[in-house]
């Protein structure tokens, strides 16, 4: 049996830009940054979400749960699917992220702390804190009734749920899937621990405090989101006459399996994951890279090796682009914000600006960075995310 076309037909987001995906496309095509100092990180700059519209079903769930929510309504909505599906056991949801409700339950747990008189925990703790409850919540709201988990594989976490509803489509186990995945790291306490392991950028300057592959650059900036995408077997989506807004064609992972913090210097993983996906599609042009691009020394030098690997002497004719510096860093999160971002950027024929970046370092292979929002015909599109513990995944987009 052959493969099955897995087409997107649905996406939603709340992100740094605002609420909604279309959001997203003003920002890349104003080129601007949604990264903002916050006082209440001591300044740091971060890439805060607005809490999305009152929904009286989240309000007992983690800001993060709260979210995906928002962004996965977004995306149903926007695929045109019924409330509830005709084929129940045939629809998926996956859901990603990597630190979770942490923020959350480090803020309950000072009020606890601080409070005069202590109460018994609340049995709805129980579903607050449950890892992928947001995604629970929209399975039920849908009655969806086949797989639904949550993925925690650090910062690829969404990538590998958008990934992993791929694949069960296109062997065809389900039909539908709602994949994606939502994170709110913005604590003081966590961003406390990625200033002393030395990740973020120090630099108040927006949208300059974030520099992927630039030869000033020296960190990332934290931030928050949810993103969402529906994904269809292209039959099923052609007989309910959905819009297809673009084509999932590839998926690769790998492990470097060197070291917990700090990316093999040659980018092994990333090539690896990247050569599965490409293979995957059979892709033989790919017209811009989206980058995990988080703006770290040792992370753009090492992504930068890993697609010299991949495309050799013809890395300079493919536009690398990143979206941290406008969005910030949501970790588990950030691969599916930046895969609805991808998308509507292939849709409406730009590439997306990487903001901030100046003049590309020297001492990397020599690569092209897109730091307008560029016009272009492209119709492939390489989609790459990393993580600690030496994760790496990559998606193919096509363009209709």
């Amino acid at each position: 049996m052959s493969a099955r076309r897995v087409v997107v037909t649905g996406i939603g987001a709340v992100s740094a830009a605002g609420v909604g995906a279309p959001a997203l496309l003003d920002l890349m095509l104003g080129e601007r940054s949604a990264v903002r100092p916050m006082p209440e990180l001591g300044g740091l700059p971060a890439g805060a979400a607005p809490e999305p519209p009152p929904d009286r079903r989240t309000r007992r769930l983690d800001r993060a749960a709260r979210l995906f929510v928002a962004a996965g309504e977004e995306a149903w909505r926007d695929a045109g699917l019924t409330p509830a599906p005709d084929d129940p056991d045939r629809c998926a949801v996956l859901e990603g992220s990597s630190l979770g409700f942490l923020a959350d339950l480090l803020s309950e747990h000072e009020k606890f702390l601080a409070a005069a008189e202590r109460r018994p925990p609340s049995p709805l703790m129980l579903v607050r804190y449950m890892p992928g409850a947001g995604g629970a919540l929209l399975a039920q709201a849908h009655r969806v009734a086949g797989p639904v988990f949550h993925l925690s594989a650090g910062s690829v976490s969404a990538t590998c749920a958008i990934g992993e509803a791929y694949l069960k489509i296109a062997c065809g186990s389900v039909d539908v899937a709602l994949a994606g995945g939502a994170e709110c790291p913005l604590h003081p306490e966590i961003a406390a621990a990625f200033r002393a392991a030395g990740i973020l950028a120090q630099n108040n300057g927006v949208p300059a405090a974030c520099r992927p592959f630039d030869r000033r650059r020296a960190g990332t900036v934290l931030g928050e989101g949810a993103g969402a995408l529906v994904l269809e077997s292209e039959g099923h989506a052609r007989e309910r006459g959905a819009r297809v807004r673009a084509v999932v064609t590839g998926y690769g992972v790998a492990c470097e399996a060197a070291s917990m913090t700090a990316p093999d210097p040659e980018g092994t993983g990333v090539a690896a994951a990247a050569r599965q996906a490409l293979c995957a599609a059979g892709a033989t042009a790919v017209g811009w890279v989206k980058t995990h691009g988080t703006g770290t020394r040792l992370n753009d030098a090492a992504e930068c090796r890993g697609l010299q690997a991949v495309f050799g002497d013809a890395l300079p004719d493919v536009p690398l682009t990143a979206l941290k510096p406008a969005l910030g860093h949501s970790m588990g999160a950030s691969g599916s914000v930046e895969t609805v971002a991808a998308a509507l950027a292939l849709e409406h024929g730009i590439i997306p600006p990487t903001v901030g970046t100046e003049e590309v370092d020297p001492e990397l292979p020599p690569c092209t960075i897109a730091r307008r929002a560029e016009a272009t015909d492209a119709r492939t599109v390489l989609l790459l995310a990393e993580s600690f513990g030496g994760r790496c995944a990559a998606l193919v987009i096509e363009r209709v």
